[in-house]
């Protein structure tokens, strides 16, 4: 019966686990949303996210759980190998679902008053109004105390090849992903992990 397992140590152990998992999972979704939030910023979250699985994996291999402060320090040895399991199934299904995008070409959405140093997107025109905007110090005040899309917009009358085509960037949708990674990862690795809940 069901309420069996809530009498085995071990079942609750592994469900510690989950819930801790999930926490995380949690926290990264919260972080993902809100006014100043762009596809940039989620990126460099989930690349983050990515770093930490991980770090985690190999810390937990290592006999570690200090990441993971919900779950109790019994049954170490026996709840190990399914948490390695399951970071390392995490750790797939991100890479699949968010393959490796490069960011580094956006580099001067984040900050126009750095030097480009790949020129190859944009086209001369395009290249010289960066030029003009980058040297103008008037604007790096706006930059630091405005949101981004909101500097980009302020500077669309003056340089508008470049505005447009940052915010072609930045107006895209970033958190629609995160939706399907909650929905895809999370759904055909916990089949996997609530099926080792069950042994036992």
């Amino acid at each position: 019966m069901c309420c069996d397992y809530l009498k085995n140590d071990l079942w609750l152990f592994r469900l510690e686990y989950l819930t801790a998992i999930y926490g995380q999972l949690n926290r990264l979704n919260s972080t993902m949303q809100g006014r100043n939030e762009n596809i940039l910023i989620s990126i460099d979250k989930l690349v983050a996210f990515t770093k930490k699985v991980i770090l985690w994996k190999s810390r937990v291999k290592a006999g570690t759980l200090d990441m993971f402060p919900l779950v109790r320090k019994t049954f170490v040895k026996e709840i190990i190998p399914i948490i390695v399991e399951h970071l390392t199934c995490l750790e797939m299904r991100a890479e699949e679902s968010f393959p490796s995008i490069n960011v580094d070409e956006f580099d001067w959405i984040r900050n126009p008053f750095v030097k480009l140093t790949d020129s190859s997107n944009f086209a001369s025109c395009k290249e010289e109004e960066l030029a003009s905007l980058s040297n103008d110090w008037g604007l790096r005040v706006n930059h630091a105390e405005l949101p981004l899309d909101a500097f980009w917009i302020s500077i669309m009358q003056e340089y508008p090849s470049n505005a447009k085509k940052a915010m072609k960037v930045l107006l895209q949708f970033s958190t629609s992903h995160l939706g399907f990674l909650s929905e895809t990862i999370l759904k055909r690795q916990n089949g996997k992990v609530f099926r080792a809940l069950r042994k036992n």
